[in-house]
């Protein structure tokens, strides 16, 4: 038997029936997973991708991991659970929010059915998903032209609201194209290097759009080029300025390369349409090589460096194993999110809570009711990552900003400890009014709810936004502290935000816990109390003497026990 030749093929060898899903009619069923609570037809994925309806009945990850590392329980971040312990900490794949990576409906796809709008390839699917935030069609049998020119299956074509800024791009002799700026679009800046994907806001007047010169069709195709471009005559006003060298583009032994006109951005309230292509993940948009809608696991070969480390196989018992091995006090399923692997990570903590371990998920917070029921037998801390307060925004990253307040509420009702995280990041969340709604919901929730705000690290290829300051993140902690919070920290820029790091008393204001970054430099609480005036800390505390297991450097520990 020949072995799995994708990372996807790979990860189905590794699921087992899950318990997260209602049977319905025709066999299609419903995933309990995660708040998209996705509708299931046979042969096809969740939007998480890795939860798959099999004739009827739910399939689910189990038996790997993706990730493993022993981290500080601060990292994840828990300041008030075991302080200065460690975290074996694990993930698997796949995640139920996705990018907003989309054109708008009147984008021309090459199809063996001849030229269609996004728009019309959608409206032609006789079978439609409606989820949260998005519509989900499966046009039958429709095949479009790709980057590579082959003619591949298209699995789904995406629609949903988007506002925001549009990227426009204005080719020579060819229409504009007006998609999201961060879509990916094939281009190079000379004739030598091969067209790779480049977000198109970071294309400029130098680069080339390619389309490919080569196809491979099992039957003519035609295009009615004057049909295709009689619309767009405005295109043609301006090349012929240019030499007679100039206006012949380039042509590579593989792309026709096409000259940029103009690049222009403009504010867009609107649907916006993408495709999910088989194989080559791609297709040509108004002719121009683009990559399609891809899930980070959706048919990526192991070979590629993208792809990341193949998973590893690891059972249940040698999670706790490694645990031992290492020290840790705690067992945490994080990385990807955890929600949609939830049954494989019960597997775990029914094995590690006997075992005398503390199980936690590090979520995005898109729960439901039967999820958290199914976890809390088994899991005692739960992290929320509240990216901020504004739901159009969340809508972009496919989620509801609803959802996610909804999760905080049942995570606290039901019990577990609950910590809130939120990324400042300049220009997108960092305003005084989000910020200060953010802090009034949660003190309406709890005060005693730990609310984190951290720094944004511009990634060395972006171009923004910036780095986050340390006044915005102080500005941040004393916005929650006037919201009726107890306990706010600042992080991810250690040793520069003063007392931001430290937990104090609520009561007598006496330091408690000292740390830089994730390390802890002194631990005062005494039995969950203040030493000072007995005032109860809300956390999860032990002893010391009662606490043999490895104190945290600070610093995470690779793990590699296979």
């Amino acid at each position: 038997m020949a072995a799995p030749a994708t990372l996807k093929e790979l990860l189905k060898t590794h699921t087992v029936e899950g318990e997260l899903y209602e049977r319905m009619e025709n066999d299609r069923l419903r995933c309990y997973a995660c708040g998209h609570r996705c509708v299931i037809l046979p042969g096809l994925d969740g939007i998480c991708r890795v939860r798959y309806n099999e004739g009827g009945r739910l399939r689910v990850p189990a038996g790997y991991v993706g990730g493993l590392q022993c981290d500080p329980v601060e990292k994840k971040p828990f300041f008030h659970a075991y302080p200065g312990s460690l975290a074996l900490t694990f993930g698997m794949l796949g995640c139920d929010y996705h990018c907003s990576y989309c054109f708008t409906g009147d984008t021309v796809v090459i199809t063996n059915r001849g030229p269609l709008t996004l728009k019309e390839a959608f409206e032609s699917a006789d079978r439609v998903d409606l989820t949260t935030d998005a519509e989900i069609a499966y046009p039958e049998d429709l095949k479009t032209v790709t980057a590579s020119g082959g003619l591949k299956r298209v699995r789904a074509v995406f629609k949903h609201q988007y506002e925001g800024r549009l990227a426009i791009i204005r080719p020579y002799y060819l229409p504009e194209l007006r998609c999201t700026p961060d879509h990916q679009i094939y281009a190079t800046d000379d004739a030598v290097s091969p067209p790779a994907k480049i977000e198109a806001q970071k294309l400029t007047k130098n680069h080339y759009l390619a389309i490919p010169r080569h196809h491979d069709f099992s039957s003519s195709q035609a295009i009615n080029v004057f049909e295709q471009l009689s619309g767009h005559q405005v295109t043609y006003r301006v090349p012929w300025a240019l030499s007679l060298n100039d206006r012949q583009g380039i042509a590579t032994q593989d792309h026709h390369l096409v000259p940029i006109r103009d690049m222009t951005f403009t504010e867009y309230e609107g649907n916006v349409y993408n495709m999910e292509v088989e194989e080559d993940h791609s297709y040509l948009a108004n002719f121009v090589a683009v990559s399609n809608c891809q899930n980070y696991i959706t048919s990526q070969a192991l070979r590629d460096p993208v792809a990341g480390v193949p998973p590893k196989e690891v059972s249940p018992r040698m999670m706790v194993e490694v645990a031992r091995k290492y020290d840790a006090r705690l067992i945490v399923s994080s990385y990807n999110e955890p929600l949609i692997t939830s049954e494989w990570a019960v597997d775990i903590f029914k094995q590690a809570r006997p075992a005398g371990f503390v199980c936690g998920y590090v979520s995005n917070g898109n729960a439901t009711p039967q999820v958290l029921d199914y976890i809390r037998p088994w899991t005692d801390l739960y992290k929320i990552d509240l990216k901020g307060f504004d739901d159009k925004k969340y809508r972009k990253l496919g989620g509801l900003l609803e959802h996610v307040l909804d999760t905080i509420r049942m995570v606290y009702e039901r019990g577990f400890w609950l910590e809130i995280v939120t990324l400042i990041i300049p220009g997108f969340n960092d305003s005084t009014d989000e910020l200060k709604a953010a802090a009034d919901f949660i003190a309406s929730v709890s005060p005693d709810i730990p609310w984190h705000v951290t720094a944004f690290h511009k990634d060395y290829k972006m171009t923004g936004p910036d780095n986050t300051p340390v006044e915005t993140l102080i500005r941040a902690a004393e916005i929650g502290y006037g919201a009726g919070l107890r306990f706010v920290y600042a992080g991810n820029i250690p040793g520069r935000v003063g007392k931001y790091e430290n937990t104090f008393c609520p009561n007598c204001k006496a330091t408690l816990i000292e740390r830089y970054g994730f390390r802890v430099l002194k631990n005062r609480i005494e039995n969950g109390a203040c030493p000072k005036c007995n005032t109860i800390i809300p956390g999860r505390w032990e002893s010391r003497e009662t606490a043999p297991h490895r104190k945290s450097t600070g610093l995470p520990i690779l793990v590699n026990p296979f």
